[in-house]
């Protein structure tokens, strides 16, 4: 983070404790405003005066889709809930200390914990963008879409995954880190192995040779991997969808707000429209118990497949 970020994130946690707040809310807080300061570093944003309305409901956006890294799917609704307050009380704040009139007033974006999904059409879009010649990493896309729609994988799981993993003999992954670090065994349809085999050999070796330099060291175990040849992050696959997400000829799905977990939510819906049975679907999520998949039930029921 910047200098002035280090400096904010240090003098708000102080401004909350001047005010009584309590020791676990500060602390809550201040993780909170590190995560956004860390996710408009990634945008390249360095200074409070460049941030936007639109940054803070991209920002918004992006907590939608984040994964739980304690439970498997989103963010809850409090929770995103606890980040707005965070940035509202920094905006009060700035606006306080005369550092900036930054006025933060987003609306709880996730209200339900109903299950969505994307459309097979849509699902082939994605396909058709990340396959694209002009995509200059084309084979690395598919890939993921592959790993996180043809296998169902939380991302978590996917960026956990090593070359290892990959059992191209037994047409199976081996998924080391799933939820409450228990293991399984997912299978590969044909189309998800041929379009692994065919990233492994060819385009990942080129990313590989791509870091050249003592700072961004190479990942030779990670399946997927970024352009400079280390591990793949979430937040590098979220952005990498959003940019495939607007490479489609699709504008209704492009108006679409989705993370990767869409993907894992979308191969359950579309086998349960095949007629697979829940139990099946379960196994094949990780699901602890069938009454986690029940959730994909009401999207059939409701009529909207």
């Amino acid at each position: 983070m910047s200098p002035q970020f280090d400096y904010l994130l240090e003098s708000f946690t102080r401004y909350l404790e001047t005010l009584n707040y309590s020791p676990v809310s500060v602390k809550n807080a201040g993780a909170f405003l590190h995560e956004f300061f860390t996710w408009l570093t990634m945008q390249k944003i360095q200074r409070i005066k460049d941030i936007n309305p639109q940054q803070v409901n991209n920002y918004l956006d992006y907590l939608k889709h984040r994964p739980n890294q304690i439970n498997s799917g989103s963010l809850s609704a409090g929770y995103i809930n606890k980040h707005i307050t965070t940035l509202r009380w920094f905006s009060k704040y700035l606006q306080i200390t005369g550092q900036a009139n930054l006025v933060i007033k987003p609306e709880l974006l996730k209200t339900a914990a109903t299950a969505t999904y994307l459309t097979k059409e849509e699902i082939k879009a994605l396909y058709k963008a990340a396959g694209k010649q002009d995509n200059i990493y084309n084979q690395r896309d598919t890939a993921m879409l592959s790993v996180f729609y043809g296998c169902g994988l939380r991302a978590g799981e996917g960026e956990a995954l090593n070359i290892s993993d990959i059992l191209f003999e037994k047409e199976l992954i081996y998924v080391r880190k799933g939820k409450n670090y228990k293991e399984r065994y997912v299978p590969m349809n044909p189309q998800v192995k041929e379009n692994l085999k065919t990233y492994i050999t060819e385009q990942r070796n080129e990313l590989l040779n791509t870091s050249k330099t003592e700072v961004y060291l190479p990942d030779r175990q990670a399946l997927l991997l970024g352009r400079r040849g280390n591990r793949w992050s979430f937040h590098g696959m979220y952005q990498r969808l959003q940019w495939l997400k607007n490479q489609t000829n699709n504008p209704q799905l492009k108006e679409k707000s989705f993370g990767l977990h869409i993907l894992r939510h979308s191969i359950a819906t579309h086998l349960l429209q095949q007629g697979m049975k829940l139990e099946f679907i379960s196994r094949f999520l990780g699901h602890k118990s069938l009454e986690t998949t029940q959730k994909y039930t009401h999207l059939v029921n409701d009529g909207e497949l």
